[in-house]
């Protein structure tokens, strides 16, 4: 599964990126800003874990530009805990899956990451189960 990590802050964007690589299943990218956003353009991702912070305009430019091309995609958004709050009306409007405090709690964050699995996985099945459906020859009365 692809993923793409964009995170301003160094050590939160590390912290994440080899979380991720823990699991086999995911290939990350990382970026920062436009440039990283703009990765989404050039090729589909399973999954986008982008920093916003609210008090930083910059970074919720970013969510915004990110959702005006690409809706699709699950996006986690990383930020700090009392930003969440501030941050709840924007779960609908731009599709986030699930908010990541920083600093990082390992429960939190590999739960989240067991979650989009099973997620993922489940869909999966469901996609290959309706395929089946699909090529299974007609019943003979």
């Amino acid at each position: 599964m692809e993923v793409l990590l964009v995170e301003k802050d160094p050590l939160v964007r590390d912290l994440v990126k080899v979380g991720l690589q823990q699991f086999p299943e995911f290939k990350v990218t990382t970026g920062q800003g436009y440039v990283g956003i703009n990765e989404a353009r050039s090729r589909p991702f399973d999954a986008i874990f982008l920093g916003v912070d609210p008090k930083q305009k910059d970074t919720v430019k970013l969510l915004h530009h990110l959702r005006s091309f690409d809706s699709a995609t699950e996006l986690f958004v990383l930020t700090a805990g009392r930003n969440v709050r501030d941050m709840a009306v924007d779960k609908s409007k731009y599709h986030v899956q699930a908010f990541l405090t920083t600093p990082l709690d390992e429960r939190e964050f590999f739960g989240l990451l067991g979650r989009f699995l099973e997620r993922r996985t489940e869909r999966e099945h469901s996609t290959l189960r309706r395929g089946k459906k699909a090529e299974a020859p007609p019943a003979e009365a």
